[in-house]
């Protein structure tokens, strides 16, 4: 297990995750619910989203089993009052769209670091590159993982929110089974083709403008 890879990697991974839940906690409150700032969940600080198995084990365990391909994992969910939003179900919408979204936002931004270090020269560390890159990578997969329109992932939760109020009840109905779908989907590599086709089509590019080699 090369350490000088793992440990940048494993902290652009807790960032994401935080930044993550934090956007899902800040839109809450935007739209009128104090939950998540309550329990202290807008902050970048990872500590307060650890869940042990799926922010620490899980990924852990994924990037050994991997030889460093993986790194995936979740985070401790943030709690909200749906009937405390405005907009009602669209505010639940936007409080889970916010979650995906703002790993889009930082995978962007990291690319834009990246290709500063990389056209002045300055990008001569490995350990800041590969944190950088981790950060374009993880949160890009992240996104388009949480954005799966299964429940409890917060695909399946804009899609509820969105759809007429007795067909999102119906389709609400398939929360308790959404992950065992999930896994199955994961398991018979129906999803991943799909994803791994469009994080190449989202990585490939940023990752080009970066004048950083897809590695």
């Amino acid at each position: 297990m090369d350490w000088k890879l793992l440990v940048p990697a494993f902290l652009a991974y807790a960032f994401s995750l935080a930044f993550h839940e934090s956007a899902h906690a800040w839109t809450a409150l935007r739209l009128g619910d104090t939950t998540g700032r309550d329990e202290g969940r807008i902050t970048l600080n990872p500590i307060p989203h650890i869940d042990p198995f799926g922010t620490i084990l899980l990924p852990l365990a994924l990037w050994w089993s991997t030889n460093g391909q993986v790194m995936f994992g979740y985070a401790k969910p943030v709690r909200y009052n749906p009937y405390a939003l405005r907009n009602g179900p669209v505010g639940s919408s936007m409080v889970a769209g916010a979650g995906p979204l703002s790993n889009f936002l930082l995978a962007g931004v990291a690319a834009l670091v990246l290709a500063f270090l990389v056209k002045t020269g300055a990008a001569r560390f490995q350990v800041g590159e590969t944190f950088l890159f981790s950060l374009v990578t993880v949160n890009v997969y992240l996104a388009l993982f949480n954005l799966l329109p299964f429940p409890p992932l917060d695909g399946g939760t804009v899609v509820s929110g969105l759809l007429p109020r007795g067909l999102a009840r119906a389709y609400s109905a398939i929360e308790p089974y959404g992950f065992v779908i999930l896994i199955v989907l994961m398991a018979t590599h129906v999803l991943s083709p799909l994803l791994y086709g469009a994080h190449e089509a989202i990585v490939g590019p940023l990752l080009k403008f970066a004048g950083f080699p897809r590695g």
